[in-house]
């Protein structure tokens, strides 16, 4: 390894970035007039997920405050499907490993994965919902609208899966996840959804957006009625400015960390080129013969749903997994592929060698290699020698330093490649 010599590089994209968190909030709820006036006397549940949002504390936080500013007397609580383990107890954890508790939103928080049979959708799946969301004179929905991992449509990751899988409980989610595999996610989703916003008494729901360096874009208000129109042309923005890996093949890709919150399965399968659920189409780029992770995040919990689509990991992420925490995510969503635990290394030096092995790399200056933090973190990568020459003049892509070579500690533990 010593002989092969890479590159830092960057990334350069234009992107927007939303400097007044709480002024968009408060512009959100002006926005929607009526609704929000509405909410004064009323008691109002915030559903909350569990993914690692960008400044997720602070926008709940906000909302909290927008409520009371109308009126209204604002509770917080768990919509996250069969996350945190599936429990209340969880819901809670998940929620105050985001910075969500009641002390820093200002607001009372609930959780609790029981499930109320709400009725059958068109398609023949039974629909489910958190009595939370029942109990409030009024609900705020609040979602980042983002593409899925699993899957490609109209509406992917957003306030319709928040409804459908978040609020549906364990329950919900086994049903939209089972129905999935006939019909499709985007479907089975926005059929439980709609049902959902029938008996539920939504207000209106905030919208969240981020740029392609995970940094929060926009806030915006839907009206329940227009949720669907609205939450699809949004993603479609969102959709023309992501940014991916700057190449379409690799021999290996080397992932700095994993976890929930990075990504719903861990790592980002748009950025990997990988699904893995049966029935789903497999993106038809980029190519990469061997994904390795070398690390896991404490804040995934040890749910590692969604690792079963790296080829690689070290004994040090294996020791951060919880079988029960991702074997029920993986019954849940019946993506038994995704549940997987990938081959184990030793440690990060083994797991690079045995990744450039089974990728039948012979001659290091031929290899296509690249490393990254994880696969939110795309604007600076270091990259082998073969992709630097493809890259170095490419516009948009700016060669930081290298050439270098990757080095270990004394543990075999790979020594900070990106700051």
């Amino acid at each position: 390894m010593e002989e092969m010599k890479f590159w830092k590089i960057k990334q350069h994209m234009p992107a927007v970035v939303l400097e007044d968190i709480p002024a968009a909030v408060a512009a959100a709820f002006d926005q929607v007039g009526d609704r929000a006036a509405d909410l004064k006397g009323k008691t109002v549940g915030i559903a909350v997920g569990s993914r690692g949002i960008s400044h997720m504390d602070t926008i709940v936080k906000e909302v909290v405050a927008n409520v009371k500013r109308m009126g209204g007397i604002p509770t917080v609580f768990g919509a996250m499907g069969s996350h945190g383990n599936g429990n209340a107890e969880g819901q809670r954890e998940m929620l105050a490993s985001l910075g969500i508790t009641e002390s820093t939103v200002g607001a009372a928080i609930q959780c609790s994965a029981e499930a109320l049979e709400l009725g059958t959708t068109p398609h023949g799946a039974k629909v489910y919902g958190n009595p939370l969301a029942f109990s409030f004179d009024r609900v705020i929905l609040m979602n980042r609208i983002k593409p899925h991992t699993d899957f490609e449509d109209r509406t992917e990751s957003g306030i319709l899966k928040l409804l459908a899988i978040g609020i549906g409980n364990p329950m919900g989610a086994q049903m939209v996840h089972a129905k999935a595999l006939s019909i499709g996610y985007g479907d089975a989703i926005r059929d439980a959804a709609h049902m959902l916003l029938e008996k539920i008494p939504v207000a209106f729901a905030i919208a969240i957006t981020e740029n392609w360096k995970h940094e929060t874009s926009r806030i915006v208000p839907f009206l329940p009625e227009i949720l669907e129109e609205e939450e699809a042309a949004l993603l479609a923005k969102v959709k023309e400015e992501t940014v991916r890996l700057p190449m379409d093949d690799l021999d290996v890709l080397l992932v700095q960390e994993a976890g929930k919150n990075i990504s719903g399965t861990c790592v980002d399968t748009k950025v990997v080129g990988r699904i893995c659920i049966t029935g789903q189409k497999e993106p038809e780029k980029p190519k990469i013969r061997i994904v390795t992770v070398l690390d896991f995040t404490e804040e995934s919990h040890g749910n590692a749903m969604g690792l079963g689509v790296v080829d690689l990991i070290t004994r040090r992420a294996f020791d951060k997994i919880q079988i029960d925490a991702t074997a029920l995510t993986g019954t849940t969503s019946l993506c038994l592929h995704q549940a997987k635990i990938p081959c184990v290394a030793r440690n990060d030096k083994e797991a690079v060698e045995v990744a450039l092995r089974a990728a039948c790399v012979t001659e290091p200056s031929t290899c296509r290699m690249a490393y990254i933090k994880n696969t939110n973190a795309l604007e600076e990568l270091a990259v082998s020698e073969a992709v630097y020459e493809e890259l170095k003049d490419r516009p948009g892509i700016e060669v930081i330093s290298g050439p270098f070579t990757l080095h270990f500690d004394e543990n075999d533990a790979l020594l900070p490649v990106l700051e």
